[in-house]
């Protein structure tokens, strides 16, 4: 069960903003999965730990800590019992359901257009960390993200893996993406993540 004063600590801890269409995405998805009682239980948890988290009226392009975000996908594996594989379905779920999302990335079809546009993507929707496409093999078909010097906790990263899976698929017209598990880069000089993607 999770406890008050470690989402406290989460949200105190972790830097940066984020807009708020996350929460519309995440309200969009467990009413798909738990329906509207699941949603108003996951509402009353958030009440409950004293969060200000708004899923019905949230204005998509209004800004919120980082740290609330995490703690609303923790908040929805510990209500509804589900596991980091669950999250990360949610987060392939996400660019399906945001019409953020399909907007943006409908107008990059093709796969290098797609490499040169998801650092402004992120720029656009987060206030820390640098993300940069570092390798895009056409003839090999890999593609990696890599997300610098910005610490995030876990189960964000299985959210993200799913996430950019699902936003690569959308430039295939046919074909499956995978998201290898996200690597971890660290020494006393650095610190970032990288995301590989492979397709069919």
């Amino acid at each position: 069960m999770l406890k008050k004063e470690v989402l406290e600590d989460l949200i105190k801890n972790t830097k940066g903003k984020i807009r708020n269409v996350v929460f519309q995405t995440d309200a969009k998805y467990v009413l798909t999965k738990e329906g509207e009682s699941g949603l108003e239980k996951l509402e009353q948890r958030v009440k409950e730990m004293g969060l200000s988290i708004d899923y019905r009226k949230a204005k998509a392009m209004e800004w919120s800590p980082v740290g609330l975000r995490i703690a609303s996908l923790l908040l929805i594996k510990d209500t509804f019992g589900w596991t980091d594989d669950d999250i990360r379905e949610m987060g392939r779920a996400a660019p399906k359901i945001s019409f953020i999302v399909k907007f943006f990335f409908k107008l990059f079809l093709s796969l290098p257009k797609f490499a040169e546009e998801a650092p402004n993507y992120w720029r656009e929707h987060y206030t820390e960390g640098e993300l940069k496409t570092v390798k895009l093999d056409l003839e090999k078909k890999i593609m990696v993200l890599r997300l610098n010097d910005y610490e995030l906790h876990p189960l964000f990263l299985k959210y993200l893996e799913g996430y950019f899976e699902s936003v690569l698929a959308l430039t295939r017209k046919n074909g499956k993406v995978r998201a290898m598990p996200t690597t971890v880069y660290k020494d006393e000089t650095s610190f970032y993540y990288e995301f590989k993607l492979t397709w069919d």
